[in-house]
């Protein structure tokens, strides 16, 4: 037989197996591709639906809410400061038809009742410095940041949003809550008036709470801004809560 018919042969079955090779070679790129491809669509196992992580920036926390304040909720074991709202300080008094009350206690009281045992959802807007998520928090689709400066428990909270300004002039034409008196705002009482209100007669202490084991023991926490051992580097977030 003639050498030239052989390494013809032999040339044309190496092309088909080169061409085999290749074709294999092809097939698994497309397959891994599109292993990879899926995997990269699909959100990864616990994370939110959004693709973020639950309590991340633009995340939610859903929940029955406990209320700390009139301005901060706990939903579901997260500390959720309300966004755009400022609302008087847990030991705040204002005044009205010439008595003074407890404004800062009377807003708590009012979201306490107004939220009852309802799941709140709270959409994440930021982080605070105190490490507080600071959101939106919605119950039935009702804003509940909105439903308190309309109110009139809670001002806007011009300093970082002027999202409820309108309902904070609604209240105030219409004499609701805080706006029916005389008060000072929760801001400038944090910054002043908290240094300069006289500690209730209940608390004779003078000095200042060396821990919370120490305030626990004497049956005192969570001890207020104001009150006599009030220590402010045991209020961890500031809220004038020493130790809740």
């Amino acid at each position: 037989m003639s050498r030239a018919p052989l390494e013809a042969r032999r040339r044309a079955q190496a092309r088909t197996r080169r061409l085999r090779v290749g074709l294999i070679l092809l097939v698994v790129g497309v397959v891994l591709a599109l292993a990879l491809l899926a995997r990269t669509a699909s959100p990864p196992s616990g994370r939110a639906p959004s693709g973020r992580a639950p309590g991340t920036p633009g995340g939610t926390v859903s929940g029955v809410a406990r209320v700390l304040d009139g301005d901060t909720l706990d939903v579901a074991g997260t500390r959720v400061r309300l966004y755009g709202i400022d609302a008087p300080e847990h030991d705040q008094t204002c005044r009205r038809a010439g008595k003074t009350y407890a404004c800062g206690q009377e807003a708590a009281a009012s979201l306490r009742a107004f939220l009852g045992t309802r799941s709140v959802t709270c959409q994440r807007r930021d982080t605070d410095r105190y490490g507080r998520t600071v959101g939106v928090c919605r119950v039935n689709g009702t804003d509940v940041n909105g439903w308190m400066v309309a109110q009139g428990h809670a001002l806007a909270y011009r300093e970082y949003a002027t999202d409820y300004v309108p309902q904070e002039n609604a209240a105030r034409a219409a004499k609701r809550g805080v706006h029916a008196g005389t008060y000072v705002n929760p801001a400038d009482f944090r910054h002043e008036g908290a240094a300069a209100a006289p500690a209730p007669t209940a608390s004779r202490r003078t000095t200042p709470y060396a821990n919370c084991a120490q305030a626990r023991a004497a049956g005192r926490t969570p001890v207020l801004r104001g009150e006599g051992g009030y220590n402010a580097k045991l209020d961890g977030d500031g809220d004038g809560r020493m130790c809740e």
